[in-house]
């Protein structure tokens, strides 16, 4: 991945577990080590990879990107309690 300047905005991800990035290890466009990168920009933001899954994790491997989402809960609980929101995935 090139180098970037790009920050994420004041506030975008002020809180620990808003960011799940999910990456195929076998990205041949995107290397994983591209993954790391944005990772280390946002505070808190956890990096998921899929052992095997190419670009399109979510197709080459469906079951692993979902369970990283249902299984995130720091993503969820602060949902609860916010008007229209469930904290349910």
């Amino acid at each position: 991945m090139p180098e970037s300047s790009a920050r994420p905005a004041a506030g975008s991800a002020g809180t620990p577990g808003e960011v799940l990035i999910c990456w195929g290890t076998g990205d041949t466009w995107l290397p994983v080590a591209g993954g790391h990168q944005p990772a280390g920009l946002v505070p808190g933001a956890e990096l998921r990879l899929t052992s095997g899954a190419g670009h399109l994790v979510q197709e080459d491997a469906p079951a692993e990107p979902t369970a990283a989402l249902t299984g995130f809960p720091r993503a969820w609980s602060g949902l609860v309690g916010t008007p229209g929101m469930t904290g349910q995935p």
